[in-house]
């Protein structure tokens, strides 16, 4: 029998053998340990994962930094033109990033007619790059939305 898992922000709920084990606070990594853990051996159905979310906004240019210390958010970037086969790459500086963190990155939306990818490589601790790759082109501003475990 599946059970579904609700992760608030700062608290876990573990399940095993179907038996519900006590909540308790989040302590640095243990939010990318419990996933691991789920990964390995899915006793229960992780249905939804609820994140602290913040937003920060890009100044200058397509290539400056960001920081935004939370564990997902959203960047508006300012507005440029990304052509078609080219990239536009910033840093995401994030105390939340580890040496070995998985980041995931999407486009949630944009003011131009392009269509755009997500890319995110260069994980080393406390950043990221995030490159947007331009699969038509784009002129407009980019809302690229990340989560981190």
């Amino acid at each position: 029998m599946a059970k579904d898992i609700i992760l608030k922000p700062g608290t876990f709920s573990n399940v095993i053998t179907n038996k519900s084990t006590a909540q308790g606070a989040i302590p640095g990594a243990s939010l990318e340990k419990f996933f691991v853990n789920l990964l390995k051996n899915p006793t229960c159905c992780a249905k939804y994962v609820i994140l602290s979310k913040g937003a920060v906004t890009q100044t200058v240019s397509i290539t400056t930094a960001v920081t935004l210390n939370q564990p997902a958010g959203e960047i508006t970037t300012v507005s440029a033109t990304i052509a078609a086969g080219a990239m536009s790459s910033f840093t995401l500086n994030n105390n939340f990033i580890k040496a070995d963190s998985i980041i995931m990155a999407t486009v949630n939306d944009t003011t131009g007619a392009g269509l755009l990818a997500a890319q995110v490589d260069g994980i080393v601790a406390g950043s990221c790059t995030i490159s947007l790759g331009g699969v038509v082109a784009n002129t407009g501003v980019v809302i690229v939305a990340f989560a981190i475990m």
